[in-house]
């Protein structure tokens, strides 16, 4: 019999429903798989046991009386950037080591509404930046946990939790969750609020989910989308609807050969490997390069990037500069420096290219890539983010799919990338992928 830890979201959601499993039950096996594994993994900042408890109980009630919600009794681990009720939110970052604002992000409030459990927070690099954190990899403690959702990734990964939020500003759930060999999801920017997250960058900041299936990460995304006036980004804004049935149609995809120029010899062979294998099963793949240079996506990222986060760091920054982790620092002093007539020809420039990608759309479902050049890397650095910064400019929806494991027994994923607000259909395509391949095994570092 599978052990409760080992259970995606929506195989404890159908167990619940059919009274197979108690919330109660559920909680406590990962609050004792928790308590096993962070001595040496380090992936939690801070837990809501009592809470969790608590909730779990109120979650039993609902099944019994009917009136549990879509998401009645998971747990969900949340990202140290965004801010809980019952929790402090500290961004990695001393001097808000105890902050807690008395009220939840709209995200968070969502999941709360439709019956998940806030099981605590897990570690993010200091505000986002790319300064390593202190969890471990558990395909191998020796390799980084990337970041800056590094906790988000790591609790999906060693089954502490079936489901994290992360955030995105240039990779940071996509190429995690390719490092440890879950899936993760960043709907179209616009689709969920950030009211309530500490901010990075105010045009690149997305919150995206974690999960170990296509539907869990789906499901969860879902829930949290739709208009909320406090993030104007939001505004006119639905939510989008899961798929109703299976895609039975192989999808049409585009797959970019500039990505495999930057790619380790390991990656490149197990993605080709991956496409060709898709290919067998009906998907037709077209290959193309990329409408602009990478060197030029990545440039363009970093001029808004750090300019934006000079700015939403610049109060901070003036009352407590020692408290700064060293690479972020530096960041936020180049960004301060650069002329604000740069930073708008950049984000024109940024509109035109979107053109130039949504034009590349026609007669395709998406573009497929790797999620990361290489497997994880040494702890020193979080990784690059070559693969996933484009899609950030562009703020288009996206999956990484688990695709096995490369040479040195790490997990390799492929990263699907939709047209804007079209989820429904990525979604779909993105479980047409996950049916053609092997399901990921546990890491077994220790």
């Amino acid at each position: 019999m599978t052990e409760l830890h080992e259970l995606t979201a929506n195989q404890a959601l159908d167990r619940m429903r059919s009274g197979g499993l108690s919330p109660v039950t559920y909680i406590d096996a990962l609050l004792s798989r928790i308590e096993a594994r962070e001595p040496t993994i380090q992936t939690w900042v801070c837990m809501d046991r009592d809470g969790a408890r608590d909730a779990a109980r109120a979650a039993e009630r609902a099944y019994a009386d009917g009136s549990a919600g879509p998401l009645c009794g998971i747990p969900v681990g949340i990202k140290d950037l965004i801010l809980t009720e019952r929790l402090p939110t500290s961004g990695n970052f001393a001097p808000l080591k105890d902050f807690n604002p008395g009220y939840d992000a709209t995200c968070i409030a969502r999941l709360r509404e439709a019956g998940a459990i806030i099981l605590g927070k897990v570690e993010t690099t200091q505000f986002a930046g790319r300064d390593p954190t202190r969890t471990h990899n558990p395909w191998n403690l020796e390799r980084t946990a990337s970041g800056s959702s590094s906790g988000s990734a790591v609790a999906v990964a060693d089954r502490m939790a079936p489901i994290t939020l992360g955030t995105q500003t240039g990779g940071s759930v996509i190429r995690p969750a390719g490092y440890m060999g879950v899936v993760g999801f960043t709907p179209t920017f616009g689709r969920i609020s950030r009211y309530g997250l500490l901010p990075r960058s105010y045009s690149f900041d997305m919150i995206g989910v974690m999960g170990r299936s296509v539907a869990d990460a789906a499901l969860f995304a879902a829930a949290m989308t739709g208009p909320d006036p406090r993030d104007r980004a939001t505004l006119r804004r639905t939510p989008f609807k899961l798929p109703q049935v299976a895609v039975s149609r192989p999808p049409r995809l585009l797959l970019f050969e500039d990505f495999f120029d930057v790619s380790s010899d390991d990656v490149t062979r197990h993605v080709t490997e991956t496409v060709d294998r898709l290919t067998a099963a009906g998907a037709k793949v077209r290959r193309a390069r990329l409408p602009v240079p990478l060197d030029l996506l990545i440039s363009m990222h970093t001029v808004i990037l750090i300019t934006e986060a000079s700015s939403t760091q610049a109060s901070q920054l003036a009352k407590h500069r020692e408290a700064y982790a060293p690479g972020l620092l530096s960041q936020l002093d180049i960004g301060s420096a650069i002329p604000a007539t740069a930073y708008l020809h950049t984000q024109r420039l940024r509109h035109r290219i979107r053109l130039q990608f949504e034009d590349l759309l026609k007669g395709i479902d998406g573009f497929i890539l790797p999620s990361t050049s290489e497997v994880a890397p040494d702890r020193s650095t979080i990784g690059p983010r070559l693969c996933q910064t484009p899609w950030t400019i562009l703020g288009w929806p996206v999956f990484t799919i688990p695709a096995g494991l490369g040479d040195e027994g790490l997990p390799i994923g492929l990263q699907l990338v939709g047209a804007p607000f079209k989820e429904t259909k990525l979604i779909g395509i993105a479980d047409w992928i996950e049916r053609q391949l092997d399901p990921m095994p546990s890491p077994n570092a220790f």
